[in-house]
């Protein structure tokens, strides 16, 4: 029976892993963590369980004090989240989650060994435990191990007043004023947590858009919602930590564009600058494998190193850091181990950001499409015309779906709105399967649904929308 070794049970790790099982194939899962690697244990599932109840208050004050469609005691103005309980439920559902993962390796007869793997060879791998260290042999071996925040020199990490996104997951503390420093998608979702929980934020962008990575009409709205639920917003701004006293800390921002230089005084700050791979000391110099920018493990197209029998998924890869780029890539070596021979493409990845509103694209933007000088129409529909937007009073928001005029393909799509993680699952799609914009404006689309505003936007394209 061929053996696997896979370093790493996030969900790249143990969506191989069940896969070759499966397939009967003797499968064996190391990690030094728990079951569930980041995205289980303090990443995806802990950070969008925030999320979701946040949103869920902000959207019932919302209804209650703007709206006044409920009535209750006086005391309601004062409805907040318990932080204890909300702490309990996060671990419910971390528990919940990490025995089913567990059951589903004793079902597939995969074993799991908690340790520090090291690869010694090309089929050999060294195992640190806490019995000892034992040594395995396999045929093939899959690298999952995953990533960390980054850290930025001038602030270091101290778990007091400066945290990352791995320390803040299970809301520790709520501070008065919190600095968020960077404003990609982890920035953006920690500072809508913290917003609604009362604390006073201010995220901190050395670009001069907010979460740069975003479309810039997309962008500029995300800024307009974050104002307006009184997050404070300074793009353009590099930031260095002066000095820690005793209840907080000193903060210089300096502007890009005019060297202006100011202090401010902070609780905490949240460095959230992104995520590295976790390349070191698991032996790839060792056994020779590559590279790539000095930092990601260099695969091929069908996601193999320069070593046949090792494999590489997820945020060791460079490809988007996400927990769905790793359970697909899982699919991809899994398919190839069994003699299948599929190819990965990376170029289709949905991204999300969580919260209230939600923000989703995929494919390339509109600065993209102009810098190529690529003949395109944008069609857009907002929210506030849709009836099911409406009814919900979740009016905040738009949707833009980039069309090549000559072709009628789908360039991209980007959104941002109630429900766009999964509208854009449609667009995703249609893009991998080259249905264009006059044949999806042929399907029918359930109303009232979130999934007509993307119709219209489609039918925006054409020039046939009906509301606007």
């Amino acid at each position: 029976m061929k053996k696997i070794i896979i370093i790493g049970s996030g969900p790249g790790g143990y969506h191989t892993a069940i896969i070759l099982a499966k397939a009967g194939l003797d499968v064996t899962v190391i990690d030094k963590f728990l079951i569930g690697g980041t995205c289980l244990n303090v990443g995806c599932i802990p950070t969008k369980t925030l999320l979701d109840q946040t949103s869920a208050l902000e959207h019932f004050r919302e209804l209650f004090f703007k709206k006044k469609i409920f009535s209750s005691p006086e005391n309601i103005s004062n409805l907040n989240i318990n932080i204890d309980n909300l702490r309990g439920f996060q671990g419910e559902i971390i528990q919940q989650l990490q025995m089913g993962l567990t059951k589903l390796f004793t079902k597939n007869k995969i074993t799991l060994i908690k340790g520090k793997a090291k690869l010694v060879g090309n089929k050999k791998v060294e195992i640190e435990t806490e019995e000892g260290i034992k040594t395995l042999d396999t045929d093939e071996i899959i690298i999952a191990t995953g990533s960390r925040p980054k850290n930025i020199p001038s602030f270091e990490v101290d778990g007091k007043f400066v945290l990352n996104s791995d320390q803040v997951w299970n809301i520790p503390v709520i501070p008065k004023n919190l600095l968020v420093v960077g404003s990609g998608p982890i920035g953006i979702e920690f500072a809508r947590v913290f917003n609604a929980l009362g604390s006073k934020v201010t995220i901190s962008e050395i670009q001069e858009t907010i979460c740069p990575i975003l479309d810039k009409e997309i962008s500029e709205n995300l800024a307009r919602s974050l104002k307006r639920r009184g997050i404070i917003l300074k793009p353009n701004f590099a930031t260095k930590l002066i000095e820690k006293k005793e209840d907080h800390a000193d903060i210089q921002f300096i502007s890009t564009k005019e060297s202006v230089k100011e202090t401010q005084e902070f609780d905490q700050v949240l460095v959230a600058v992104g995520r590295v791979p976790n390349v070191e000391n698991i032996g790839l110099e060792e056994v020779g494998i590559e590279l790539e920018r000095n930092t990601f493990i260099k695969v091929n197209e069908y996601l193999q190193t320069n070593i046949n029998n090792i494999w590489a998924i997820g945020d060791v890869t460079n490809f988007p850091q996400l927990a769905h780029t790793a359970s697909f890539q899982a699919r991809t070596v899994a398919k190839n181990i069994l003699g299948k021979k599929y190819v990965f493409k990376g170029d289709l990845i949905p991204s999300c950001i969580f919260g209230y509103p939600e923000v989703a694209f995929v494919g390339k933007n509109e600065e993209q499409l102009k810098e190529e000088n690529i003949d395109y129409k944008a069609g857009k529909f907002l929210y506030l015309a849709s009836g099911k937007a409406k009814a919900a009073s979740h009016t905040e928001g738009l949707v833009k779906v980039l069309m090549d005029k000559n072709t009628k393909k789908i360039l991209g799509c980007h959104i941002i709105g109630a429900e766009a993680s999964s509208i854009i699952h449609e667009i995703v799609i249609a893009m991998q399967n080259d249905i264009t914009v006059d044949k999806l404006t042929e399907s029918i689309h359930a109303h009232p649904t979130y999934s007509e505003v993307l119709l219209e936007a489609l039918e925006d394209c054409l020039g046939e929308a009906i509301h606007s």
